[in-house]
């Protein structure tokens, strides 16, 4: 699949050696458990918010897809050493030949602003197992703060980098001192929430305590997922789920793309969840007295009512975290800025546009979903752009 964003995919062998990162690791999986194989390896999926709300240190462990367990130090220090040398590959075919190694390198590790101290220093401890940094150069890895990354690309950016009619001023954000905006980040997994005043110079000053929940993008996948169960029955769903993982991470890259969207919407149901489904009963009879979705020739047809009812706890998530914030009668914001992939679903941008848009002008980059990623590049290269925080 040609897309942006690796998934969160990691494959351990039955010895807990790493196999494979990303797609790679979906599909290998796949292949094994077409062969009977798969239940002894160590399948990891979406584990980046194994973070949240949990107290790890480094004997904690970690379940895989196979009910074996793999320690999260592990997990999560493989992973950030696929990216290492994955990096440090790339860069050589660009540089005429000239080698760098990780000691060459300011890494940028962005992290979720809800995340505590400790899940924090964890990722620390996880790129120094990783071999990013060494414990005798710490100031090379710079942990930053994802809705603070956004802020910082933001803030730079022309009105020609907001969506069309977003922004009709000359003036980047930066270039008006005083000025305060509130970032919401709406990313997979968190909704994070900063907000930041630019100083002279164009450095930023935090006025409010970062805050967020977990009820990012995901919990519109979750959602699906459960609608799914319903209309397919737990045991078919389960048994595609558990036996095709690769055709289970086409059908929610599917949904992504569907999420973009308003209205009804089709998604192409996998071809064994249709074959496990016809097993049981005519693929038809599960959509009978349905007024959520149809069944149209190999796809499920879902009602615009329907996709925009499963944003509902998202949606009510960013309401309370932006109340929450805006409700400080000290604060003089003048723009929103949703960034973050689900800030591109058009319910979460409407929403948000009609609730407060009347106070506030909403503006949202046309490259809302590596907004963070581009951010942490200036943050490396800026490491104290923000200069106090409270």
């Amino acid at each position: 699949m040609n897309t942006p964003k690796t998934p969160t995919c990691i494959l351990f062998d039955e010895d807990g050696n790493f196999l494979k990162f990303g797609y790679d690791a979906v599909m290998t999986y796949t292949r094994l458990t077409r062969r009977n194989q798969a239940k002894k390896l160590y399948l990891f999926d979406n584990f980046k918010m194994e973070l949240y709300g949990k107290v790890l240190h480094r004997d904690s462990l970690m379940t895989a897809k196979s009910g074996k367990k793999l320690r999260a130090i592990k997990v999560f220090s493989e992973s950030l050493k696929f990216m290492k040398d994955h990096a440090l590959e790339m860069i050589g075919k660009h540089t005429s030949g000239v080698t760098y190694s990780a000691s060459d390198v300011t890494w940028v590790l962005t992290v979720p602003a809800i995340w505590s101290a400790a899940a924090k220093q964890f990722m620390r401890e996880a790129a120094i197992e990783a071999g990013l940094v060494t414990k005798a150069e710490p100031e090379r890895l710079i942990v930053v703060l994802e809705p603070e990354a956004a802020s910082v690309w933001c803030k730079q950016l022309p009105k020609e980098g907001f969506m069309e009619g977003d922004h009709a001023e000359t003036m980047t954000i930066e270039q008006a001192p005083g000025t305060q905006y509130i970032v919401v980040d709406c990313g997979g997994g968190t909704i994070d929430i900063t907000v930041h005043e630019v100083g002279e110079g164009g450095c930023l000053k935090e006025m409010h305590r970062v805050s967020g929940n977990s009820l990012g993008g995901q919990t519109v996948d979750k959602n699906f997922k459960s609608f799914l169960r319903e209309i397919f029955s737990g045991k078919v769903f389960d048994e595609f789920e558990e036996n095709y993982p690769s055709e289970m991470k086409r059908l929610m890259y599917d949904f992504s793309i569907c999420k973009r969207y308003d209205g009804e919407v089709l998604v192409q149901c996998p071809y064994n969840l249709q074959q496990l489904a016809r097993k049981v009963r005519d693929i038809d009879d599960y959509f009978s007295g349905n007024s959520d979705a149809d069944w149209e020739d190999g796809s499920i047809l879902l009602s615009g009512e329907k996709l925009r009812a499963l944003h509902e706890d998202s949606i009510r998530g960013i309401e309370t975290q932006m109340e929450g914030t805006l409700k400080n009668p000290t604060l003089k914001i003048r723009y929103i800025l949703l960034v973050g992939g689900f800030a591109l679903s058009p319910y979460v941008n409407s929403f948000v546009k009609e609730k407060f848009g009347g106070k506030y002008k909403v503006l949202c980059p046309v490259d809302a979903a590596a907004a963070v990623m581009k951010g942490a590049v200036i943050f490396g290269m800026k490491p104290n752009v923000v200069e106090s925080r409270i």
